[in-house]
């Protein structure tokens, strides 16, 4: 499922966070289970990493980036959060194949 919206288009991914919240090398690592893009089909492997801002910073905008790797390419991302058929639930974002969605900023 990819939902097209003013920023870009959602893709959904199965997977789970490798490393402590505090390790700055922490990733994601799955692989994407809904798309409509040709650029990332069903199936593919995907790594979603945090680049920290590395300053001090007055707005939540400001604290760093998103980048969702696959394929030999990468995208910036607007948002990326667990699944909203999870929410509420007590979880550990390191378990694996739990439901991402990720969306992607397309210029």
């Amino acid at each position: 499922m990819t939902n097209s919206s003013g920023l870009g288009n959602v893709v959904c991914l199965s997977g789970a966070w490798r490393g402590e919240s505090t390790d700055p090398q922490r990733s994601f690592q799955g692989e994407v289970s809904r798309s409509d893009l040709e650029a990332l089909p069903v199936g593919t492997a995907v790594e979603v990493a945090f680049q920290d801002s590395g300053r001090r910073v007055t707005g939540p905008g400001e604290h760093g980036t998103y980048t969702l790797r696959a394929a030999g390419r990468s995208w910036t991302l607007s948002r990326f959060t667990q699944h909203a058929s999870q929410a509420g639930q007590s979880r550990d974002d390191r378990t694996p194949a739990s439901e991402w969605e990720a969306e992607l900023i397309v210029g």
